[in-house]
C-alpha cells in the first residue's frame, strides 16, 4: 500500500496554504503602515499610469 503519496501531497499543500496565508497577512500589516504621504503619492502616479496607457492604445 503506498501511503506515501497521498500523505505527501496533504503535507505539501497545507504548507503551501500556510505560506500564502503569511505572505497576505504580511502584505495587509505593510499596507496598513503606509503614511498619508505614501498613499497619497501611491494615487497620483497609479492615476498617471492609467494616463499614460490611455495615451498609448494602438489605433
Amino acid at each position: 500500500m503506498d501511503i506515501a503519496g497521498p500523505a505527501l501531497w496533504l503535507i505539501v499543500l497545507t504548507i503551501g496554504v500556510i505560506v500564502l496565508g503569511v505572505a497576505m497577512a504580511y502584505g495587509i500589516r505593510r499596507n496598513r503602515d503606509r503614511t498619508l504621504s505614501e498613499k497619497i503619492t501611491t494615487e497620483v502616479e497609479t492615476r498617471r499610469g492609467y494616463e499614460k496607457q490611455d495615451k498609448n492604445e494602438p489605433e
